[in-house]
C-alpha cells in the first residue's frame, strides 16, 4: 500500500513537473515568434515524456487534456480566456489523445519485453542456481553416507582407518552446513519491501570478525590482512558481508593449490571501499572466468576430482554485494587469483542492481 501511494505521487510530480516545464517552453516560444504552431508540438513532446515516465495510460489522457486547455487559454486569441468554440479544438484534442495512446501502447509494450527478458534471465540463474546446489549437496552427501556404512558395517575397523572416516564425515557435514549458511543468509535479501538492512559498521571489525571465524574452520590457513590506518565505517548488513568474505577466504584456502599466504586487503578508493582476496596459487583458467559468479563453475583441486563446485557461493556472494549497491569481480594476477568486491562508504548513496559503475 505504500509502496503504492509512492508510485502514485510521483507519477502526479512527473506529470506536474513536465506539463509546467511544456508551458515554460511553449511560452518562451510563443513570445520569441508570436506564433501558435509551435505551441502543440511542445505540449506533444511533453505528453509523450509523461506517458514514458509514468505507469500506464491515465497520466498521459489527463496530460492530454490539461495540455488542450492550456493551449486554449493561454496560448490561443483571446488569450486568458477559454473558448471550447474555436475551430480545429476538436481535432487538436482527438490529436493528442490518438498520440498518448500511440507512445503508451509502444511504451506499454516495451516495458513489457523489458520484463519478459527480466523474468527469463532469472529463471535461467534459477535453473543455473538448482543445478550447482544439486551437484554441490551430493557430493558431500554421497561421502557421508559411504563413509557412515563403512563405520557400521566394519566396526572391527582399526582406530586409524575409523578415525579418518569419521574425519570425512566431520568435514563433509560442516561444508553442507556452511552451503546451508550461505543459502539461509541470502534468502534474508529477498524477504520484506527492503533488500537489506543496513546500519553503520567499522569495516574493520567486520574483517577481523571474518578472518577468526574462518581460522576457526581452518586452523592451518595462512592469512595476512591490510586496513586503512583510518577507522572506514560502511553501511552494511554485517552478517551478509561477512559471510561474503568468509566464503572468499575459504575458496582460496582450499582451491589456490598453495600453501602461501593469502592477503586479504581493504583500501579506500575514492567513495568506495574495495576489499579483495588474493592467494598465490594455480590461478582460474580465463576461458571459465565468465562463468565464476554464475552457479556454475566447478573447481577441481589438487586433492580430489571435482569434489567441490565454488560456483554457488561465488554466486551467492554477487547477490549479497549487488543488494548492498556494490560490484563483485574476479581476476588473475602474475602468481595467482584475486577476487574483490566494491561497496559505498558510509553515506554516500547505495546504486541499484542494475547500475553499470566503472571501478
Amino acid at each position: 500500500m505504500v509502496q503504492k501511494v509512492r508510485d502514485y505521487l510521483r507519477d502526479a510530480l512527473v506529470t506536474i513537473g513536465i506539463l509546467m516545464m511544456a508551458t515554460v517552453v511553449a511560452y518562451v516560444l510563443y513570445r520569441m515568434s508570436n506564433m501558435e504552431t509551435n505551441t502543440p508540438l511542445v505540449y506533444c513532446l511533453g505528453v509523450m515524456l509523461i506517458v514514458m515516465y509514468t505507469s500506464g495510460y491515465k497520466w498521459g489522457v489527463l496530460a492530454s487534456a490539461v495540455s488542450v486547455l492550456n493551449i486554449n487559454y493561454f496560448f490561443t486569441k483571446p488569450v486568458m480566456k477559454l473558448n471550447f468554440l474555436l475551430d480545429g479544438y476538436p481535432i487538436t484534442f482527438i490529436f493528442m489523445l490518438v498520440i498518448t495512446i500511440l507512445v503508451g501502447t509502444l511504451t506499454a509494450h516495451s516495458k513489457e519485453r523489458q520484463k519478459i527478458m527480466l523474468e527469463s534471465e532469472k529463471e535461467k540463474m534459477r535453473a543455473n542456481l538448482l543445478r550447482a546446489i544439486s551437484h554441490d549437496l551430493r557430493t558431500p552427501l554421497t561421502g557421508i553416507i559411504a563413509s557412515s556404512q563403512a563405520c557400521l558395517e566394519n566396526p572391527d575397523l582399526d582406530k586409524r582407518e575409523m578415525q579418518r572416516m569419521l574425519g570425512d564425515i566431520c568435514e563433509d557435514s560442516n561444508w553442507l552446513l556452511n552451503m546451508v549458511e550461505n543459502i539461509l543468509s541470502v534468502t534474508r535479501i529477498g524477504s520484506g519491501d527492503a533488500a537489506v538492512k543496513t546500519n553503520p559498521e567499522p569495516l574493520d571489525e567486520i574483517i577481523s570478525y571474518s578472518v577468526r571465524n574462518t581460522r576457526k574452520r581452518y586452523p592451518q590457513a595462512a592469512i595476512q590482512v591490510e586496513l586503512p590506518q583510518a577507522i572506514v565505517m560502511v553501511s552494511v548488513d554485517s552478517t551478509l558481508i561477512v559471510q561474503v568474505i568468509m566464503n572468499l577466504l575459504e575458496n582460496a584456502i582450499k582451491y589456490s593449490g598453495s600453501e602461501e599466504p593469502i592477503l586479504l586487503k581493504a583500501e579506500v578508493v575514492e567513495k568506495l571501499v574495495r576489499v579483495s582476496v588474493r592467494d598465490y596459487g594455480r590461478g582460474i583458467p580465463a576461458d571459465r572466468m565468465k562463468d565464476l559468479f554464475g552457479g556454475t563453475y566447478v573447481c577441481k583441486d589438487a586433492r580430489s576430482d571435482a569434489r567441490r563446485g565454488m560456483g554457488i557461493g561465488l554466486s551467492l556472494c554477487r547477490t549479497i554485494i549487488l543488494a548492498h549497491g556494490g560490484k563483485i569481480d574476479g581476476k588473475n594476477h602474475e602468481k595467482g587469483a584475486e577476487m574483490y568486491f566494491y561497496l559505498p562508504l558510509e553515506g554516500e548513496e547505495h546504486e541499484s542492481e542494475n547500475t553499470d559503475i566503472d571501478y
